[in-house]
């Protein structure tokens, strides 16, 4: 047996011998550099630099003028809007949008030149503002994108992500407009009702004032209604007193006209005079008593009728000023439906009948100084009668005279009892008229009570109108311009992101460097067994234990793993700019990393040898889709849900993500596990070793060379 002084480092002593195996120790040292420097640096911030990405926006929208609330045409273009939006924004996180047409829009997606195409409708404008017209009319505008899966598949889901974002901000834009007006109604509205609400108490006023002034009318339609009554039993007691009148007033023409007749005879007879003069004073004293008799019937008739006249006078006046007073009280406070002509026609007939009541008064006068006269000129006959003879041409003469006052007093008896009967007649008429006005009356009192009643109700509606427009204008908002903004704003978008990373990572560099860290250590790994043997010739053949010859293949290539993570660890944070939240347990892992990727490697090799490889090759394909690198392990068929906990690269990539972004959760757990792993492994290749320490026709007509 060959004795094995330094049996670990045996194996590296050997590539010291030229320039070409010192070579490919640098070269293995730099496999996981280039694994994960590489892949770093070119997924470090993909989402940061999309505003070098070239897409198109074709704006077909058409301009459209809508009537503001001031009644003033306002135009709107939604569409020149949003694509001013997406051309003006200049952020990491949004396309280097270009305005064009659809022909050039097309191309530039055909040939990737760009890579999305976004194409405005002509009815974007009309549709976002159709929510104000009628809501029958209301449609929705569509936003069309274009992608192409031939150039890139990834793009399409960031191009809808970019829309969705502008989207997004242009539904809140429309919907805050739109809110603003419902916003602004509500003001409208509360002072619709306020100014409803003060014609409701305006009503109430005036319809108090309508009870009052309908119960002043019932009140002096019962005053109305009395005199009435009053005028119709004064012009009752009138007519009795005109018809008396045209009784005696037909005696005494009667009378007259026997006197006339009686005189006109005498007249005939005057040439027998001196022989009837005794009989001619015996009746002239007849006819001085006849007409004294008649003198004090006329004046007894005269007498009464004036003492008539003068009360119906005084009735007239009253009835007339009662008439006038409704007539006002008519006028001033009547509903519109009440006609007051009908109380001033009958103020005005009263003065038409005052008139004719002095008139009968004045002829009574006239009839009653006519008998006068006749009765002293009939004394006078019989007084001069014995001087008849004396005087004949006197006694002639007398007797013409008194047969022309006969004459006269015959038509002065006439007209007196034309008179007196048209008399009567009126006062009939007058209390006909009061009787009907007194019904009248009662009805427009009737009327007046109902209306009071019907105001009364008027005015307890409109207060409680009132009321109820008061509460509901307390009820309505009115918001100030800020308030409205304020609450359309937080209306349109009442939930906004508020998305809070724990332990957040620079960019997506620094989120993937985990598994790409663990990518690069195990290919490392698998480089360093391509250049050293896991199981060195030497060691095997020396009379060394298993386990020092396991360690004697472990530890050389160990020692190169150190170096590539040290390489790695330098270039992602001193160029790259990788940095860890802690770089003390960074370190501490990516070594575990490098402990137990090398010792799988090198238990795959040293127990199948050169399919071994080929073992390492399929179980880091396991690992890279088992561990959950890049989307959450539950996106993943079961399949690979059930091999994530069974596999290393699970644990070196949690343990790498907590030192990268901070926490210490779960570490303790991964490094135990790295650990069990890592003897595991080592436990495999120390029976490995034991196994080739032991010689068989196989190891001495080997398949394949190691």
């Amino acid at each position: 047996m060959i004795p094995s002084p330094s049996l670990p480092w045996f194996e590296l002593a050997r590539f010291r011998r030229s320039r070409l195996t010192r070579a490919a120790v640098v070269a293995v040292a730099l496999v996981p550099l280039f694994y994960g420097a590489m892949y770093v640096w070119a997924n470090l911030d993909p989402t940061g630099n999309i505003d070098s990405v070239k897409a198109a926006v074709v704006n077909e929208d058409k301009l459209i003028e809508i009537t503001g609330r001031d009644g003033e045409k306002q135009p709107v273009a939604i569409g020149r809007q949003l694509a001013g939006n997406l051309v003006s924004d200049d952020g990491d996180d949004n396309y280097d949008w270009v305005l064009t047409d659809a022909k050039d829009a097309q191309r530039g997606l055909a040939t990737g030149d760009y890579k999305a195409v976004l194409t405005i409708p002509e009815n974007l404008s009309s549709a976002a503002t159709s929510t104000s017209g009628d809501p029958q009319d209301a449609i929705q505008g569509n936003l069309d994108l274009q992608t192409n899966d031939a150039v890139n598949y990834i793009n399409g889901t960031i191009a809808r992500t970019i829309l969705q974002a502008a989207k997004s901000a242009l539904n809140a834009q429309v919907t805050e407009t739109y809110l603003d007006n419902v916003y602004l109604s509500f003001s409208d509205l509360k002072l619709a009702l306020d100014d409803a609400a003060d014609g409701a108490a305006e009503l109430a006023d005036g319809s108090d004032q309508l009870s009052d002034g309908a119960g002043e009318l019932g009140e002096g339609a019962d005053q109305l209604a009395g005199g009435a009554g009053e005028l119709a039993d004064g012009a009752g007691t009138l007519a009795d007193g005109n018809r008396k009148l045209a009784g005696g007033a037909k005696q005494l023409d009667s009378g007259a006209k026997q006197l006339s007749s009686g005189l006109e005879q005498l007249d005939e007879r005057t040439s027998t005079l001196p022989r009837d003069s005794r009989r001619l004073a015996d009746g002239a004293a007849q006819v001085a008593d006849g007409t004294a008799q008649v003198d004090e019937l006329v004046q007894g008739v005269t007498k009464g009728l004036l003492g008539s006249t003068d009360r119906a006078e005084t009735d007239i006046d009253r009835l007339a000023s009662s008439l006038r007073t409704l007539a006002d009280q008519c006028r001033d406070a009547s509903p519109a439906e009440l006609d007051c002509s009908a109380i001033e026609g009958a103020a005005s007939r009263a003065g038409d009948l005052k008139t004719f009541v002095r008139d009968v008064r004045g002829r009574a006068s006239g009839a009653g100084q006519q008998t006068r006269l006749l009765a002293d000129g009939a004394r006078q006959v019989a007084d001069g009668t014995s001087e008849l003879a004396r005087s004949v041409p006197a006694l002639v003469d007398a007797i013409g005279q008194a047969s022309d006052g006969a004459n006269r007093l015959t038509d002065g008896t006439g007209q007196l009892r034309k008179g007196a009967d048209a008399a009567a007649s009126g006062a009939d008429r007058l209390a006909d008229g009061g009787d009907e006005l007194a019904g009248g009356a009662d009805q427009l009192a009737d009327g007046a009570g109902q209306l009071v009643d019907g105001a009364d109700q008027l005015s307890a509606g409109a207060t409680k109108l009132s009321t109820g427009l008061d509460e509901g204008s307390g009820q309505v908002p009115d918001y100030t311009s800020s308030e409205r903004e304020k609450l359309a704003k937080t209306a349109a978008t009442p939930i906004e992101d508020a998305a809070d990373r724990l332990h957040p990572v620079k960019n997506y560099g620094a989120a993937l460097a985990p598994y790409f860290i663990s990518l690069a250590l195990w290919v490392g790994a698998m480089a360093i067994f391509l250049l050293l043997r896991p199981l060195s010739a030497r060691a095997i053949a020396s009379t060394a234990g298993s386990i020092r010859t396991a360690l004697a293949g472990y530890l050389p290539g160990l020692a190169i793993s150190v170096v590539q993570v040290a390489l790695l660890l330098a270039v992602l944070q001193g160029i790259i700019g990788v940095e860890p939240a802690n770089q003390a347990l960074l370190i501490g892992i990516a070594l575990a990393s490098a402990v137990v990727f090398v010792a799988i490697n090198q238990m795959f090799v040293a127990l199948l040898g050169p399919a071994g490889r080929f073992a390492a090759l399929v179980f880091v394909s396991l690992q890279l889709t088992s561990s959950g690198g890049t989307y959450p392990i539950e996106t993943s068929p079961p399949f690979f849900n059930v091999l994530h906990d069974l596999l290393p690269m699970t644990y070196t990539v949690h343990g790498l993500r907590a030192a990268l972004a901070g926490g210490t959760d779960g570490v303790v757990r991964d490094v135990l596990v790295l650990g069990l792993f890592t003897a595991l492994a080592l436990g495999v290749t120390v029976l490995a070793a034991r196994r080739k320490q032991t010689v068989t026709i196989t190891r001495l007509h080997p398949t394949l060379q190691v």
